[in-house]
Order: C-alpha cells, then structure tokens, then sequence
C-alpha cells in the first residue's frame, strides 16, 4: 500500500511539472515622475517574430518600390544594356552642343539688338573655347621597354630633320582661323608659305592659337604687324591690320582678336598677310588651317 502511495506521488510531481508557460512579452511606459504606467503592450514570442517579419518585409517593399519607379536602378551594375548606355552618352552630347548653339544664338540676337538701337559699343578681345588641346597619354597603358628604345632611336635619327619636326609639333593642335570670311588670293609659286587674304572690313583678326605677343609694330603702307610665339615652337605673324588691340607681351587665347581689319571702302584693297613658321621652318598654312 506504501508503494503505491509513493508510485502515486511521483506520477503527480512528474504532471506537474510537464507543464510549462509559453513566454510572453510586455512593453510598458512608465511616467517618469508618478511611476504609473501609461501605456503597456502584451506580446507573445509568436506575435514578436510575425512583426519583425512585417517590419522586414515592409523595408524590402519600400527599398524595392524606390528602386524601380526611380532612376536609382540606373545605377544597378548590368541594368542598361550597352545601346541604351551609348544612346545616353550621345543624348548628354547634344545637349551640351544645344546649350553651345542656343548660347551662340543668344549672343548673335544681343548683338543684333544693339546695333539696331544705336548701341554700338567698342570691340574687345574675344575669347573661343571650341579648341583641341593636345591630348594627353594613356596612362592605363605603360609603354614597354622595346616601344621606348624605338622611340629614342627615332628621335634620334630625326631630331635634325626639320620636315618631320612640324608635322609632329602640330598632332592633337587645332589652328583658329584668322579671319572669318575671308578667301585667298591666288597663291604665289615663289611663296607658297605667306598667303595674302581678302578680308572684310573692320573684321576681327584673331590669334590662331594661344601664345604671347613678341612684336607689335606699325608702317606706312602695310598697316599693324604682330608676331605671335605660340607652344610647341609655332610663330604667327599677321601683316595689314588697321587697327590694334594686343600690346607687345601680352598673352593671347585662341581665337582672341588681336586687332581690325582695314576699312577701306573697296573690299579688295582690304588684305591681312598670313606666316605660320615652326622652330625656323617656313610653313605653308593651308596645311594646317582651314581657310
């Protein structure tokens, strides 16, 4: 009977202890100066994991959402296709050409504007950025040791030819043109290197690269003269200006206006005289500059 007793003791501590409270959670808020409690929230682990996973799921969706409605997926690595990049780079292109041309215009009708209200105002040096600098080396691809021996020995060989050392000066360099609207005379077969252009009046004369002024001078006859030391070991000179604007030393851009042109009333007897020499070498300009 004792034994069964204790058989029946056993079996109801080992019930007892079979049952176990699933875990619960409270979220309360508390005023700081009466300890009361304001506002408490009851959760249990079940509800706990379900709004992390709501929580998640809601940050995924708004992440997603603001990926694809905005240009944000442009920027996703392999989203464009290699046309559509190409049509993006030829897009931003012309648009930088319209701003170019729609500024042109711009400047063209304020111009316009003022020489018909009587407005005409003093002619300044005028600045162009439509230029080619030499372009610079390709510094992701390193020359090798058998490119650079090449390079020394040619230079060596041709560094007393003055025929390559012109054609090689010029690479990567865009000329201005002197004077716009001009043509040439025909050329003369005993100076081919100096060209003389029938010019407009009082047209701008502009420095076909950037450089400093090394002589200015005036004659009878013949009009203003300025020689022009450019980089790479070019010189310019410009005979039968009318009147003057750059002093002796003064730097010059591409495509400033050194000078006018004559005002003669017969537009035949309004010449400009061009030279383009290089490290002493006379030059025939027709090679490099579009007239």
């Amino acid at each position: 009977m004792k034994e069964k007793s204790d058989t029946t003791a056993k079996n109801t501590v080992k019930r007892a202890h079979s049952f176990k409270t699933n875990p619960r959670f409270r979220l309360s808020f508390i005023n700081e100066n009466t300890f009361n409690e304001v506002w408490t929230v009851k959760m249990s682990q079940r509800k706990v994991v379900l709004a992390l996973i709501l929580l998640l799921s809601a940050i995924g969706c708004m992440v997603a959402t603001l990926i694809i409605f905005t240009p944000i997926r442009t920027l996703l690595p392999g989203y464009l296709k290699e046309s559509q990049r190409q049509e993006n780079i030829f897009n931003s292109m012309r648009i930088d050409s319209l701003s170019t041309e729609v500024s042109i215009h711009n400047a063209y009708i304020s111009n316009l504007e003022r020489i018909l209200n009587d407005r005409i105002e003093e002619v300044s040096p005028t600045h162009y950025n439509d230029t080619i600098s030499p372009a610079p080396t390709d510094s992701l691809i390193g020359a090798t040791s058998a490119e650079k021996q090449f390079v020394r020995q040619f230079e060596e060989r041709e560094k007393f030819n003055l025929n390559v050392l012109s054609p090689i000066a010029a690479e990567g360099v865009t000329f201005f043109t002197p004077v716009n609207g001009a043509t040439i005379m025909s050329p003369d077969n005993d100076r081919p290197a100096e060209i003389t252009l029938i010019v407009p009046r009082n047209a701008p004369v502009s420095s076909i690269y950037n450089g400093s002024v090394v002589d200015c001078y005036y004659t009878i006859g013949q009009g203003y003269t300025y020689i022009i030391q450019h980089p790479n070991g070019f010189m310019s000179k410009y005979s039968g200006l009318g009147s003057a604007f750059a002093d002796k030393g003064q730097h010059v851009d591409t495509g400033s206006a050194i000078g006018l042109t004559g005002n003669s009333a017969n537009s035949t007897q309004n010449l400009v005289t061009f030279e383009l020499w290089n490290k002493g070498t006379r030059l025939n300009p027709r090679e490099y500059i579009p007239f």
